[in-house]
C-alpha cells in the first residue's frame, strides 16, 4: 500500500511538472498599480536570436515588471537594461524595453514579451535616464515602426535616428496578434529585407497568397542610435 501510494505522489508530482500554467504570467507580481502590455507573438528562427521593442501605453509609464511566454524551453528571453543605480523602474528601465530572445531549437519557434507599467505621477513623462551620462558613454536609444501585412501584400517600414544621434545597429522581426501561439509555419510566408542608410533603416515585407488574414500578422524595424 505504501508502494501504491509513493507511486501516486510521484506520478501527480510529474504530471505536474508537466502541466500547462494556464496562462499565468508575472509581469504585475507584487506592482500594486500595473498597467499590462502583452506583445505579439514574435517569431524566432532555427538555432537564431531575434529582438523586439515593447512599450508602455501613452508615454506616461515605465516598465516596472517583465515576462515572456514561448513555445518551447529552448526559447531563452531577456532583456536591455540601462546602467545606473539604484536598480529598478525608471533607471534600469524606461518606457519601453528591448527584449532578446534566442532559440537553441532546430524548428521555428516564437515567443510572447509582455510588460507590467508604472503610471507616472506628475509632470514629466520622461525618464531622467536618457540623459544620464555614465563613465560608458549615454545609453542606447531604441526606436521602432511596424507595419501590418496581409496575404500577397509588399509593405515598406522605416525608421530614423533623431538629429544628433548615430545609428549603430538595427533589427527586424515578425510578429503576430494573436493571443494564442501561431502556425510557426506562418513565418515562412513572410520575408523582409532590411537595409540601412546613413541614419535611417529601411524594411521591405512581402507575404505570400498562403498568409491567413487570421494570424494578424506584422513586421516590426527597429533602429539602435547612439546619442
Amino acid at each position: 500500500m505504501r508502494a501504491f501510494f509513493a507511486a501516486l505522489v510521484a506520478g501527480l508530482a510529474l504530471a505536474a511538472a508537466f502541466a500547462p500554467t494556464g496562462g499565468a504570467t508575472n509581469e504585475c507580481r507584487g506592482i500594486m498599480a500595473c498597467i499590462r502590455v502583452p506583445g505579439p507573438w514574435v517569431l524566432v528562427p532555427p538555432g537564431g536570436h531575434v529582438q523586439y521593442l515593447l512599450s508602455c501605453p501613452g508615454g506616461r509609464s515605465v516598465v516596472g515588471g517583465l515576462d515572456a511566454q514561448a513555445t518551447a524551453r529552448a526559447v531563452r528571453v531577456g532583456f536591455e537594461g540601462r546602467l545606473g543605480a539604484p536598480v529598478g523602474p525608471g533607471v534600469t528601465t524606461t518606457r519601453y524595453a528591448l527584449f532578446r530572445a534566442v532559440s537553441t531549437a532546430k524548428r521555428p519557434q516564437a515567443f510572447q514579451p509582455l510588460l507590467g507599467c508604472i503610471p507616472l505621477q506628475g509632470g514629466g513623462g520622461r525618464s531622467t535616464v536618457s540623459a544620464r551620462v555614465t563613465p560608458a558613454g549615454p545609453s542606447i536609444e531604441y526606436r521602432s515602426r511596424i507595419v501590418i501585412i496581409g496575404p500577397g501584400q509588399v509593405k515598406f517600414a522605416k525608421v530614423s535616428c533623431k538629429a544628433g544621434e548615430k545609428l549603430v545597429g538595427s533589427w527586424h522581426a515578425i510578429a503576430f496578434r494573436v493571443k494564442k501561439p501561431p502556425k510557426l509555419g506562418s513565418g515562412s510566408l513572410v520575408d523582409v529585407t532590411r537595409r540601412s542608410f546613413k541614419k535611417q533603416v529601411v524594411a521591405t515585407a512581402s507575404a505570400t497568397d498562403g498568409l491567413s488574414i487570421d494570424v494578424h500578422a506584422v513586421v516590426q524595424v527597429g533602429a539602435e542610435c547612439a546619442p
